[in-house]
């Protein structure tokens, strides 16, 4: 298998630090004429499905992907063949670090990430590494329960643990992101004039943070879904408001990344990555919010994400993410200056240097704004 040879290298290119000492990439907008609305294109096909390419026409890509429910537009485009259709054969590979990812991609071992932002994301460009945010993968809106705080249950029944502000000086796990995660905290803990130096915050993978609040080796825990709703169900933990979702509606807590080497030497396969996924996002939307083939999504997401118990999708808030694919520049830019007013980042970076609409163009180009199925 083509990601056994590229995690072993993965490994030694890590201890190598390489992601500190690389040489700057090539600027990472697309050549002239090869990017997707670059001169000389192709006219925009119909919004119609093609036709599978056959395996052997077909461009291999390795696609890095952080497994939550917010990831369901890559695996959906899987599951229902549209990157088939658009002529490339997708190998998923589970992968919870962006640093260790954007070695890869800057390498041109992996040629897409799904997963979160952060400062190690926003550091890499600014060294010159050549990733690029592409798309939409999981943000905030108002009066959706998907990111929150939580005390651990026996703490809240006590009365010790009611509110944010209860958090000072206790231990409170995450996941240990780099800047993406503490960001998000710190919006919730502002609310009560904390910041992340007010607690003790210990990084922890999803399900060591479940196991963590189990076994009482945590007071708290800054969760999104499944890990919310699911610590909730099992008894764990209480969620404590605000949640996330309210006090920073349109927060870009997950981004679609294009490597480099990708960019440049797929260009094709980048353009068609992108038209397969903003049609899953469709898919994706139409079961979620008009329950239009939900069954047949939830069993897609189910495949990848493998809750305990289905009810899950019944009960619980999925993710939001854009139908459209639209990135949020204007949360992307508030991270970067957060990250430098906490030492994270030496300089905020354009955004134009980061995010690249291009991508997303060509697929609106391709299919059309949004319209939910049915309606």
């Amino acid at each position: 298998m083509r990601w056994a040879v590229v995690a072993q290298r993965c490994l030694s290119l890590v201890v190598l630090g390489l992601l500190a000492c690389s040489a700057p990439a090539a600027p990472g907008k697309p050549p002239a004429g090869t990017g997707p609305t670059g001169a000389g294109q192709p006219p925009a096909p119909s919004g119609a499905s093609a036709p599978a390419a056959s395996p052997s026409q077909r461009v291999s890509l390795v696609v890095g992907h952080f497994p939550a429910t917010h990831t369901g537009g890559v695996y959906i485009a899987q599951e229902r063949g549209y990157f088939a259709e658009q002529g490339l054969e997708v190998e998923l590979v589970p992968f919870q670090s962006l640093p260790e990812a954007a070695v890869l991609l800057n390498s041109g071992q992996m040629d897409i990430y799904a997963g979160g932002t952060g400062a190690n994301l926003y550091n890499a460009v600014a060294r010159g590494i050549g990733l690029r945010v592409v798309a939409d993968k999981a943000h905030s809106e108002p009066g959706v329960k998907y990111k929150a705080f939580v005390a651990r249950r026996d703490l809240w029944e006590q009365g010790t643990i009611r509110s944010i502000a209860d958090l000072k000086g206790r231990p409170v796990t995450s996941l240990p992101s780099g800047g993406g995660i503490e960001y998000q905290m710190e919006k919730v803990l502002a609310t009560a004039g904390l910041t992340m130096a007010d607690i003790d915050f210990r990084g922890l993978g999803t399900p060591e943070q479940l196991t963590a609040l189990g076994n009482q080796a945590v007071d708290g825990a800054f969760l999104f879904q499944p890990a919310l709703c699911t610590a909730e169900r099992q008894g764990l933990a209480v969620t404590l408001l605000p949640l996330l979702d309210d006090v920073a509606p349109g927060l870009q807590g997950g981004v679609i990344n294009y490597g480099e080497v990708f960019i440049r030497e797929k260009p094709e396969a980048a353009r068609g990555f992108m038209v397969a996924y903003v049609k899953a996002l469709r898919d994706y939307n139409d079961a979620q919010l008009y329950n239009y083939n939900r069954a047949q999504i939830v069993e897609i997401l189910q495949k990848y994400v493998k809750l305990p118990d289905v009810r899950y999708y019944d009960e619980c808030e999925w993710g939001r993410l854009n139908p459209d694919g639209r990135v949020d520049r204007a949360w992307i830019e508030d991270e970067m200056l957060w990250g430098v007013r906490t030492g994270l980042l030496d300089r905020v970076i354009p955004v134009d240097q980061l995010v690249d609409d291009t991508y997303v163009d060509y697929a609106l180009q391709v299919l059309g704004p949004y319209r939910p199925a049915g309606r």
